[in-house]
C-alpha cells in the first residue's frame, strides 16, 4: 500500500492488524507507519508513534526510525526539531548512523550552509572509521548543482582513497550522479570496478539496479547494442563472478525494449529468463500484453494474459478492465467469458469493475447467454452488481423478452447463506470494516479502505502474538 503511495490504507491496515487484532507489532511494522505519515505530511503523528515506541513497545526505535523522522521533519522545514532527534538518538546508545547524517547534510546543503554540513560531515567521520558512501553523492550533487566539477569530483576521489567495500545501493547512487552529471567515463570505470570486486557469496558488489542504470543509460544514448553487452557484462579480474539477474532486471530491459517497439528483442529476453526457472511477475506480464495490444497483436496479448492469470498472478482492476476493453472490441468474446471464471475460481476474487466490463460487452455482442453465466457468477461470488449495471442488462434482456431469465439469475437468496451479505461494488472480499481510531492519535480523517469502509475494533494492543515481518 505505502509503495504505491495509497496512504490512508497502509494506515488503515496497520490499525486493523495491530489495533482490532491479537497482533503486536515489531519495529518493522511502526517504522512503516511512521513513513507513511512522514509522507502524508503529519510528521507530528510519526513523533507520537515514535514516543509510543520509546513508551510501551518491548523493543527500542531502529536506525530506520530515526531515517523515516529526520527526513520527515526537515521536509517539514523542521530542520533543528531533526538535529535534537540526532542528538537524542545518539544519547540513547545508538550508533552513528551514515542515513540519518545524511539527511541532516543534506538538509543544511540545501538551506546553503555548507559549514553546518561539513561539521556533521566531520563528526560522522570521527564516529564512524567507515561510513556509507552516499553522504559524498549528496556533498557531489551538490557541488554539480552550484556549477563547482572540480570540488565534486574531488569529494569522489576522496571517497576511493579511502577504499571502502561499498554496497551496491551505494555505488549505484554514485553512478546515478555520475552519469547524471555527465561523468560518463567515471560512471563505467566504477561500474567495471564493481563488476570486478563481485565475488559472491563473499562480496556482493552488485545487483539488478546497478545493471538497468547502465542498461539505461545506454538505451538513452541510443545505443542498443552496448545495452544488450552491458546486460550481460562479467568482471575480468580474477576470482570475480557473473551476476546471476533477476526478475528485477529483465523486467527492465524488457521493458526499454516495449519502449523502443524491439518486441522481438523483448520477446527473447522474456524466453530467456524462463528458461533460467525464473519466474515473470506482474509488471513483466503487463510489460508484453501493453507492447502486444499496442502492436495490434491480440491473440499474443491474450495468450500472455491467459498465462498470468494460470500463474496465480493478480490482475488488478485498472488493467483487467483495460485488457478486457481490448478483447471484447476485438471480437474475443468466448475467451474473456472463460478467462473471467477462472480469475472467479481463485482468491481474491476479480474486482466488480472487471465484471461490469465484461457483462457490458459481452450485452453489447449480443451474447446474452455469456453475459448471464457472468452475471451468476457475480451472485454465486457475492460480487455487488450496481443499480446501473442492473438498469443496463434489464434493458439489454427486456428487448429479448429474457427479463424473467434475468431476475432468476439475480435473485440473491439463490447463494445467500445465513449472515452472508453481498459486497458493496469496489469493495474487495476481504476487507476490515470499522473506525480506526488508534489510541490518542488524530490523522486528518479516518483511514479508509477502498470502497469507502472504516476500520473499527478495540483500541487496545494485546500481547498474545507478534507478527514479524523480514524488511527493515
Amino acid at each position: 500500500m505505502y509503495r504505491n503511495k495509497r496512504f490512508n490504507e497502509a494506515i488503515a491496515l496497520f490499525h486493523f492488524f495491530f489495533k482490532q487484532s491479537d497482533l503486536v507489532p515489531n519495529v518493522v511494522s511502526y517504522n512503516n507507519l511512521i513513513n507513511t505519515h512522514c509522507d502524508r505530511g503529519e510528521v507530528d503523528i510519526a513523533i507520537q508513534v515514535y514516543h509510543e515506541i520509546l513508551e510501551k513497545a518491548p523493543f527500542n526505535p531502529s536506525p530506520v526510525t530515526y531515517r523515516h523522522l529526520t527526513k520527515g521533519l526537515i521536509d517539514a522545514g523542521r530542520i533543528g526539531e531533526a538535529v535534537d532527534l540526532l542528538r537524542e538518538m545518539l544519547n540513547k546508545g545508538h550508533g552513528a548512523d551514515s542515513l540519518v547524517f545524511n539527511n541532516l547534510i543534506s538538509g543544511f546543503l540545501n538551506l546553503g550552509n555548507l559549514d553546518k554540513a561539513n561539521e556533521l560531515f566531520d563528526e560522522l567521520k570521527e564516529r564512524c572509521l567507515v561510513y556509507d558512501g552516499v553522504v559524498n553523492a549528496t556533498f557531489m550533487e551538490w557541488w554539480f548543482n552550484q556549477g563547482k566539477d572540480k570540488e565534486a569530483m574531488e569529494s569522489y576521489k576522496s571517497l576511493l582513497d579511502r577504499k571502502f567495500k561499498m554496497p551496491p545501493p551505494t555505488c549505484n547512487t554514485l553512478l546515478e550522479v555520475l552519469l547524471k552529471h555527465g561523468k560518463t567515463k567515471e560512471a563505467w570505470t566504477l561500474f567495471e570496478d564493481m563488476l570486478d570486486n563481485h565475488t559472491p557469496p563473499n562480496t556482493q558488489a552488485v545487483n539488478s539496479d546497478t545493471f538497468n542504470i547502465m542498461v539505461n543509460e545506454c538505451f538513452k544514448l541510443g545505443n542498443i547494442e552496448e545495452a544488450i553487452k552491458t546486460f550481460k557484462k562479467v568482471g575480468t579480474k580474477p576470482g570475480s563472478k557473473p551476476f546471476a539477474m533477476d526478475v528485477a532486471g529483465y523486467n527492465n530491459i524488457i521493458t526499454r525494449f516495449c519502449e523502443h517497439g524491439m518486441l522481438s528483442e523483448a520477446e527473447k529476453f522474456f524466453q530467456e529468463l524462463c528458461g533460467k526457472s525464473l519466474t515473470p511477475d506482474v509488471p513483466m506480464y503487463r510489460t508484453m500484453i501493453d507492447a502486444y495490444l499496442k502492436a495490434e497483436r491480440v491473440d499474443d496479448a491474450l495468450r500472455s494474459f491467459t498465462k498470468m492469470v494460470e500463474t496465480g498472478l493478480r490482475v488488478v482492476a485498472s488493467f483487467g478492465t483495460r485488457v478486457f476493453s481490448e478483447f471484447l472490441k476485438n471480437g474475443k468474446n468466448l475467451e474473456v467469458a472463460t478467462l473471467l471464471a477462472k480469475m472467479g475460481e481463485k482468491e481474491p476474487k476479480p474486482d466488480a469493475s472487471i465484471y461490469d466490463v465484461v457483462v457490458r460487452g459481452l450485452c453489447n455482442a449480443d451474447e446474452l447467454d455469456k453475459s448471464l453465466d457472468v452475471l451468476d457468477q457475480m451472485m454465486k461470488y457475492s460480487i455487488g452488481v450496481t443499480p446501473a449495471l442492473q438498469e443496463f442488462v434489464r434493458g439489454a434482456f427486456g428487448k429479448v423478452g429474457r427479463n424473467e431469465e434475468l431476475d432468476r439469475v439475480l435473485n440473491e437468496n439463490r447463494w445467500r447463506f445465513p449472515g452472508r451479505q453481498p459486497r458493496p461494488f469496489g469493495q474487495s472480499p476481504r476487507s476490515p470494516s470499522g473506525p480506526a481510531e488508534m489510541g490518542g492519535w488524530q490523522s486528518s480523517g479516518s483511514p479508509r479502505m477502498a470502497g469507502g469502509q472504516q476500520f473499527s475494533g478495540p483500541s487496545q494492543m494485546p500481547g498474545q502474538q507478534s507478527l514479524s515481518w523480514r524488511s527493515t
